[in-house]
């Protein structure tokens, strides 16, 4: 179980701020949220900081920017 701070929210935005193409977040039922978009952040960040059990996925629309979240990822699992 995964409890999110305000460090790592700041951390993931940080990460959706570095990639220049959209980033999605997918949740369990199959709802996306398109990152980038200032209508769909705020609601994807919400359940994202709800997502305990780390089923909600990540996707990027290119290699530069799958970097950026695979080190952002790698990140939060360190611990």
């Amino acid at each position: 179980m995964k409890n999110r701070t305000e460090n790592d929210v700041r951390e993931f935005n940080e990460a959706i701020a570095k990639c220049v193409r959209p980033v999605w977040l997918v949740s369990p039922e199959g709802k996306t949220y398109n990152m980038k978009s200032a209508e769909e952040h705020d609601e994807a960040m919400a359940r994202w900081i709800k997502d305990t059990n780390d089923e909600m996925e990540i996707f990027t629309c290119g290699y530069e920017d799958e970097a950026v979240m695979m080190n952002f990822w790698r990140q939060q699992h360190a611990a």
